[in-house]
């Protein structure tokens, strides 16, 4: 008779750190319509500032995604649209979205959407 070998079996212990995590997600938008906007007249740099706040603040700076989901605007002979969105002063209670536009570049509108991932 044949002996069968022996099969060992290793059990691997694991442990899980546990961590809550937060999503907090939203829209934004600004034309000609919100207060202090320029970005429709002139020429060179024009920004304009949008002020975001966290339904709930975070226990620390969450970090923010953005994205840019529409634009309204038009260039002069032969130019180009332009349009920039950057996030700047993040807080446990919000943030500030900066639209700028710069050239020869006519803005009447922006719209996108943020998500904020932090504890």
């Amino acid at each position: 008779m044949r002996s069968i070998p022996a099969v060992a079996f290793c059990m691997v212990l694991a442990t899980a750190t546990s961590f809550t995590q937060s999503l907090q997600s939203g829209t934004f938008s600004a034309n000609v319509s919100s207060e202090s906007w320029t970005l429709n007249g002139g020429s060179g740099s024009r920004t304009h500032i949008v002020f975001v706040k966290f339904q709930k603040p975070f226990t620390a700076p969450p970090t923010v995604t953005l994205s840019l989901t529409g634009y309204d605007g038009a260039a002069g002979k032969d130019g180009n649209v332009r349009v920039s969105i950057k996030h700047e002063n993040i807080s446990r209670e919000g943030f500030v979205i900066k639209v700028s536009t710069w050239g020869d570049s006519r803005l009447t509108g922006v719209e996108g959407s943020w998500i904020a991932s932090g504890k």
